[in-house]
């Protein structure tokens, strides 16, 4: 784990030094030396370059054993191909860090180049961030350690969003974004092709800075999933909100992923279930990484989701109420003793409801506004305060301008302002207001997005419990079956993990077949188990519904006979004589081992139903019962399971407690692949579940 103490001479460096610095100081080499005199800087620099003498006064060095001392940080803007020469100076020196700016490495086609680099960095002293990265800003400090354009400015509004990006240009192309509409960023940290140092070292620094009040990622992918998820539980832990912007969903953004970062992107469903299990806000745009980072990094955390509108705009107020309550938010109506303070304010035509509609006759009557926005905001009713303010120009929006800014400056509530009005007529208002960090909208839909995260939208409507180790303390199983499991291995499997299956026997002759239906009874299902087919029904073994000892004699040599034409010479493990269950509804319960995260646990209606809904809730495993039921709850399919139009409940807690458990044999059977329950019959309250197929593929071996 990355603590941020540990990386503290990184983001506030005493001395920093230049590899080949550059006189021309709008260059990639020269922004450097710029960019730390333009923000104050107060350290030691050393610019290294055998060319010159001094640069912009500063004297200029050949190489790095003629520095004066070792510096905390060496920035590497040079050819790819001398990189790693300089890298194993730096280890020699015992330099601290490293940043590397150069590209040609990962993301090209040629690998060798990052491979000598990971041999260059590998047990050695210093620390690198990058390659092919534009390095990280410590605005809290003055301290660019970067050649980015977009800090070539003196909008840069200090505040208490963490910004770490995998891409350097898109990463300070955003950021240089949100910090035109006013987010206030404490850190930016661009991480490249991650040789050493990756965004989850940073992040796991990040949550450490009780000042970070919204920690935003860029992530094309990463090869752990697992530190993902701690850093996440960490964040959730200091209820801090993470805002996650996973790029790769797409067949092409997944290679394009894979060739940028050389780290696998993952399967796009098992990256969302994730985040949200985990508590992470997914976003998809940089409009996002504005609207997050405007309300969380400005405003006080909302008590809960209840919204108050008011707007000089009664149109713009219903769209703001709509897209509010879309989102999760709660627009109450106002008390009666707050509508009577605020009604001698408001014309007859305008409206104390909730959205309070204040008219444009604040135009020529601005005294009562400050009064009804302080009303609402006070009021009990109300957890966070949204203004709509239409085409209001001139004086009377000027007026606006200072109430708004003064109710902000002493609100303890959310309070962010949405304003309709183009740049030319509104553009000094809008910037005075971002100044003062009141978050700025001009679209409700955006707006309600933003405060409905704000609110706790944006994490798990049920704070879903966590498995304990203790859980998993079972020896595995998989390793004492067949090589290639049958159902009737597969379900021994799920037996052993406490899972109801159906009774039933595998027989090596009709005798036995025969007498194993007997003992169960009629009617039974016959089936032929061969590790060679695995699709049964397709090839015809399956016969269902016999009810007498000469229908199973009749079925018995027909689906050895099958078998034997579906797959010539496979190997015919025995027949299954399997009780019939009926009178249940049937679920499907999966597993699937992802390459990044682990084992998935997929939930959803069984049978046909699998294929044709798509009504699947998916978690991270392992799960306790509280995340089961909440994954139960989210199917559409939920109201089957809970008694729909009169019919009786289903045993919901029994299939909770089934899905805990093969949660915990996902986990413990660490060469499990995939494990496919379909159907899982679900029957009345009380009366259980029961597995009644399912199909076990182990891992490959590696």
């Amino acid at each position: 784990m990355a603590r941020f103490k540990d990386l503290a001479k990184l983001f506030q460096p005493d001395s920093v030094a230049i590899i080949g610095a550059s006189g021309n100081l709008e260059s990639i080499s020269g922004r450097p030396l710029k960019l730390l005199g333009r923000f104050g800087y107060g350290g030691r620099i050393y610019p290294v370059n055998p060319k010159y003498q001094q640069i912009d006064g500063l004297a200029c060095y050949p190489d790095l054993n003629s520095l004066p001392e070792v510096p905390d940080v060496v920035l590497v803007g040079v050819r790819a191909e001398i990189v790693p020469e300089i890298l194993g100076r730096c280890a020699r020196l015992g330099v601290p860090y490293a940043i590397i700016f150069s590209s040609g490495f990962a993301e090209s086609e040629d690998y060798e180049g990052q491979k000598k680099l990971m041999e260059a960095v590998r047990n050695g002293p210093t620390r690198v961030l990058g390659p092919n990265c534009q390095g990280l800003v410590n605005f809290v400090s003055g301290v660019p350690l970067s050649f980015s354009a977009s800090l070539d400015t003196d909008r840069r509004p200090e505040g208490h969003v963490a910004y770490i990006s995998q891409s350097g240009a898109f990463g300070f192309a955003s950021f240089a974004m949100a910090a035109e509409m006013g987010v206030g960023f404490r850190y930016v940290v661009t991480t490249g092709n991650q040789v050493d140092l990756d965004v989850v070292d940073f992040g796991e620094a990040m949550v450490e800075d009780p000042e970070v009040r919204l920690l935003v990622m860029y992530l094309e992918g990463i090869k752990d999933g697992a530190r993902l998820t701690d850093l996440l539980k960490s964040a959730k832990k200091r209820d801090l909100p993470v805002a996650v912007l996973k790029a790769g969903g797409s067949p092409i953004g997944v290679e394009a992923a894979k060739s940028h970062t050389a780290a696998l992107a993952g399967d796009r469903k098992v990256w969302e279930a994730v985040l949200k299990q985990y508590g992470a806000i997914e976003i998809d745009d940089v409009e996002d990484i504005i609207d997050l980072g405007s309300v969380f990094g400005a405003l006080p955390r909302a008590k809960g989701k209840r919204l108050g509108i008011l707007t000089t705009s009664g149109g713009a107020g219903i769209i703001m109420a709509d897209q509010a309550w879309e989102k999760g938010l709660e627009i109450p109506e106002l008390p009666k003793t707050v509508r009577e303070k605020i009604e001698k304010f408001i014309p007859t035509f305008g409206s104390t409801r909730n959205p309070v509609d204040l008219t444009a006759q604040v135009i020529n009557e601005p005294e009562g506004f400050s009064e009804c926005v302080k009303n609402v905001m006070e009021s009990p009713m109300i957890d966070m305060t949204v203004v709509i303010i239409s085409m209001i120009t001139g004086d009377s929006g000027q007026k606006l301008v200072d109430d708004l800014i003064k109710l902000f400056s002493s609100a303890k509530k959310p309070l962010a302002v949405c304003w309709l009005i183009d740049g030319e007529h509104g553009g000094a208002f809008l910037s005075r207001l971002k100044d003062a960090g009141i978050p700025v909208f001009q679209s409700p839909k955006r707006c309600a997005k933003a405060l409905s995260c704000l609110a706790g939208r944006g994490k798990q409507a049920v704070d879903e419990g966590e498995c304990t180790p203790g859980m998993i303390a079972k020896d595995p199983v998989l390793d004492l079956l067949p090589l290639t499991p049958t159902e009737y291995d597969a379900k021994r499997l799920l037996a052993e993990y406490g899972v109801t299956v159906t009774r039933e026997r595998l027989c090596g002759s009709l005798a036995e077949a025969l007498a194993a239906a007997e003992e169960i009874g009629y009617p039974v299902a016959l089936k032929v188990m061969s590790p060679d087919i695995i699709h049964k029904t397709e090839a015809g073994i399956v016969s269902l519904n016999l009810n007498s000892e000469e229908e199973l004699r009749n079925a018995y040599g027909r689906l050895l006979e099958r078998a034997e034409k579906a797959v010539p010479g496979a190997v015919i493990q025995g027949v299954l004589i399997q009780e019939m269950a009926s009178g249940g509804v049937e679920f499907m319960i999966g597993v699937n081992r992802d390459p990044l995260f682990g084992p998935v646990v997929v939930a959803g209606l069984g049978g046909i139903y699998v294929e044709i809904l798509q009504d699947l809730a998916m978690r991270h495993a392992p799960i306790d019962r509280e995340t089961a039921l909440a994954m139960l709850r989210e199917l559409k399919g939920y109201a089957i399971l809970d008694g729909a139009r009169g019919r009786p409940r289903l045993d919901v807690d029994a299939l909770a407690d089934t899905l805990v458990k093969i949660s915990v044999l996902a986990c413990n059977e660490k060469n499990l692949q995939e494990l496919d329950v379909n159907p899982i019959f679900v029957f009345e309250q009380g009366k259980g579940v029961k597995a009644v197929d399912a199909v076990v593929v182990r891992r490959e071996a590696k």
